[in-house]
């Protein structure tokens, strides 16, 4: 269409969730979060619960001490190797996996219930790739099963937009963040300046979808899920502008069937 401006796919990306940059955590606010999204799953105690993108595990301990035995998986194996010893320091147990942003050829039907937690992204970060991730996603839950996930708001995002920010990273280095808004397209685009120590700086370009809760119910519908519930936060509150973070309940209606 003439006129309509599609962003550029920034390259980086890929490279942000191999590093580890995707997932944002620690053992306090999993523990604070954990305690009400967990609800969202109407599922009993040993279930078996897939969390994609559990980064170092903080979010997928604190499901395994509900009870739940938990299958997480990530791009980052560092970020894995992280969450094996703190599931070994807390003597819970973790079946962990890693792989491509969209993991493939696992068993269908096999799971109870999933869950997405702790991604700064909320999924894959590009609107096509998220629309193959919950497809396949889609195929590994069990038919009426809950998937919970929580994603960035885009009215709270905007409304607390910030042009220039920084941030100190796991691995201990520090990104300088700068940021451009594209309205028509729905995409935020970064630029990361990393600090690795005073001589040494990586630039890192990514672009990321950032959705509103009618967007994304929209993508839900294609990939055979159904979205239930949409919360602010963590709290149980209504969405409202200022959320930042939306918490989503879907319910699975169209599984794949095995090939």
């Amino acid at each position: 269409m003439k006129g309509l401006k599609i962003v550029e796919r920034w390259t980086d990306l890929p490279t942000i969730f191999e590093r580890g940059y995707h997932f944002v955590g620690d053992a306090r606010t999993a523990s604070h979060q954990v305690e009400f999204a967990h609800r969202l799953l109407a599922l009993p105690a040993g279930s078996l619960v897939l969390m994609p993108f559990c980064g170092s595990g903080f979010y997928a301990i604190e499901m395994a001490l509900w009870g739940y035995y938990i299958v997480g998986w990530d791009p980052s194996s560092p970020l894995l190797s992280a969450a094996e010893r703190k599931a070994e320091e807390e003597g819970v147990i973790l079946s962990l996996k890693t792989g491509s942003l969209v993991p493939s050829g696992w068993d269908v039907g096999t799971y109870d219930g999933a869950m997405v937690l702790g991604n700064r992204f909320g999924l894959t970060g590009q609107e096509e790739t998220d629309r193959q991730f919950l497809g396949d996603l889609s195929g590994l839950v069990r038919e009426n099963g809950h998937l919970v996930l929580a994603l960035p708001h885009r009215d709270g995002v905007l409304k607390d937009w910030k042009p220039k920010d920084w941030e100190d990273l796991w691995d201990g280095s520090t990104a300088l963040i700068s940021r451009e808004w594209d309205a028509t397209s729905g995409y935020a685009k970064e630029i990361w300046t990393v600090l690795r120590s005073a001589q040494k700086e990586e630039t890192l370009r990514i672009a990321y979808r950032v959705y509103t809760a009618s967007e994304f119910s929209r993508l839900m519908d294609q990939t055979g899920f159904v979205v239930t519930k949409v919360l602010g936060g963590y709290t149980g509150s209504a969405l409202a502008p200022e959320h930042t973070t939306m918490l989503i309940q879907a319910v699975n209606r169209n599984p794949k069937e095995p090939d």
